[in-house]
């Protein structure tokens, strides 16, 4: 009687949506798949009044496989204060990319949203700005907030 060895099977992998990128702006839109941005990719903001709303612009790219087009991704957005907290608001949506006619068969596809809001930061000190997908994969981004030096006279 012989031993079989049993072959290994090649791993699969399974593809996933992802989040290829965030990015933190003075200002942004999204034009026919592609981003015009103002005061793009910074880390800090100079705030004179913590009690008024700040504008943020806030761009964020995601990839999603052959195998997963014509189907809802829903996208979760929200920023969190250093001790962990949510600011309000947090905003969902869904991302759903077809296939166009010239595509090439298996290419991955680039969904890109801009989203402009609102929030009342608490003060001073460190931001951390999520991003993330119905599956939990998700991207990061931080941002300081800093008292502005000089103030600005309230009109």
């Amino acid at each position: 009687m012989t031993s079989q060895q049993v072959q290994p099977v090649a791993s699969i992998q399974i593809e996933q949506v992802e989040i290829d990128f965030l990015m933190l702006a003075d200002r942004a839109e999204v034009i026919n798949g592609k981003i015009y941005m103002m005061g793009g990719a910074w880390d800090r903001q100079q705030i004179a009044d913590f009690t008024k709303p700040t504008t943020i612009s806030m761009v964020v790219g995601v990839v999603v496989p052959w195998t997963l087009t014509n189907e809802p991704h829903s996208v979760h957005i929200f920023i969190e204060h250093e001790d962990g907290s949510k600011l309000e608001p947090q905003i969902s949506g869904v991302v759903t990319v077809g296939r166009p006619l010239n595509a090439t068969r298996g290419q991955k596809f680039r969904a890109v949203v801009a989203i402009t809001a609102q929030w009342i930061l608490r003060g001073p000190g460190t931001y951390r700005v999520v991003a993330s997908l119905q599956d939990g994969q998700d991207k990061r981004t931080v941002f300081y907030a800093q008292q502005s030096p000089n103030p600005s006279p309230s009109r």
